[in-house]
């Protein structure tokens, strides 16, 4: 089973950007009456922090509308009785820093006022009207440290053979446990990760440091460290007899409050062979980024390969996404999908043997955040 894991990744993206809420409002103002009215209309009533608003205004009869900030850096006009416009979220904002809420006396201080200005002329002559635009804004998450358990039940499917061994084929389900536990402090992003199940056991320790800040980014290094028993070979088909499998690999990477994504080469040792390895790790835990989301994702993709000859036989390519969605505070259900194929080489070029494995485990999780 191939997966096309960047399709995934790339349409949980689009569906946490919209996980906030549903159903925005639109707002209508009459900002003056009688016999030349003018109304603003805004949608949404109140934005999010980094959305766009969309403002009309209209006024029978009128020569020109025009809309400025109140420190006029941003203007937009139109001819005639009508002026719509699309705000950018940094309307009228002289730093692109991002804001966030505070607190006060125990109380969220988290919508922004952005004052604005209309100016409706008919005739030569202008008059002036005063709005303010609502934004939410977004609590700055302080969390630094995630753990959690979680319990699964994996369906897998397996595959072996070889030009001398029949094509072998088997399906079963299994439980599995998964404790982890994370760190996002300064410059320091960390994954502790232990899982156990019927078939065997394995633990990773995946590390990122950050070397230099750039705008909105940094820069660092990151290392990868793993310890697989593997058994998930069937018996007879595996030259090294299964055993535990080492993973060490470094790489850089690049780096945000809780989200890491890194390119990394190093090695791979399962108790037969030494093998070169290409891996690319991207983690985001939502839990801990610096606006909370309630999506974790982790994705992770490995190819091992090496042996004496001029076109590598000794192969192994392993492809996981780790999806949680949180639905409750702290609980939240985790899908994990994962696809394993490995070729050995024999004394002949023809006679090569191959295993492979895919599967999902679906089940919840717990987490405790500090």
């Amino acid at each position: 089973m191939r997966l096309d894991l960047a399709c995934f990744v790339t349409g949980l993206a689009g569906t946490a950007l919209i996980l906030g809420g549903c159903g925005p409002s639109t707002s209508t103002v009459l900002l003056a009456g009688g016999p030349a009215p003018v109304r603003l209309g805004v949608y949404p009533a109140v934005a999010r922090s980094g959305e766009a608003l969309q403002v009309s205004v209209a006024s029978p009869n009128a020569d020109s509308i025009e809309l400025r900030s109140a420190n006029g850096m941003d203007r937009y006009s139109s001819a005639g009785p009508a002026l719509q416009v699309s705000l950018p979220s940094n309307f009228g904002d002289s730093a692109s820093e991002t804001r966030f809420a505070v607190r006060s006396h125990g109380r969220l201080l988290n919508v922004l006022k952005k004052p604005l200005n209309v100016s409706v002329c008919r005739n030569r002559i202008c008059q002036s009207y005063y709005h303010e635009l609502s934004v939410l804004l977004p609590e700055r998450n302080r969390r630094r440290i995630a753990v959690t358990g979680s319990w699964g039940t994996a369906f897998t499917t397996r595959a072996a053979g070889g030009t001398d061994l029949p094509v072998s084929r088997r399906a079963r389900s299994r439980s599995e446990w998964n404790l982890q536990a994370e760190l996002a402090a300064g410059a320091v992003s960390a994954r502790l990760q232990g899982y156990s199940g019927p078939d065997g056991l394995g633990a990773s320790l995946d590390a990122s440091r950050q070397l230099k800040r750039g705008d909105g980014l940094s820069y660092g290094l990151a290392v990868h460290l793993e310890g697989v028993e593997a058994q998930w070979h069937p018996a007879g088909i595996s030259p090294s007899g299964g055993g535990m499998g080492y993973r060490a690999s470094i790489g850089p990477a690049i780096m945000l409050k809780g989200i890491t994504a890194s390119t990394q080469l190093g090695i791979y040792a399962d108790g037969g062979a030494i093998l070169q390895e290409l891996s690319t790790f991207i983690s985001i835990n939502g839990g801990l980024t610096e606006v909370r989301v309630p999506v974790t994702v982790t994705l992770d993709k490995t190819f091992s390969f090496g042996d004496q000859s001029m076109m590598p036989r000794r192969q192994e390519q392993l492809e996981r996404l780790t999806i949680a969605w949180e639905f409750l505070p702290s609980v939240a259900l985790r899908l994990r999908v994962a696809s394993r194929r490995s070729t050995w080489p024999t004394g002949q070029l023809a006679s090569d043997l191959y295993a492979s494995e895919a599967g999902y485990t679906l089940g919840a999780q717990y987490t405790l955040g500090w």
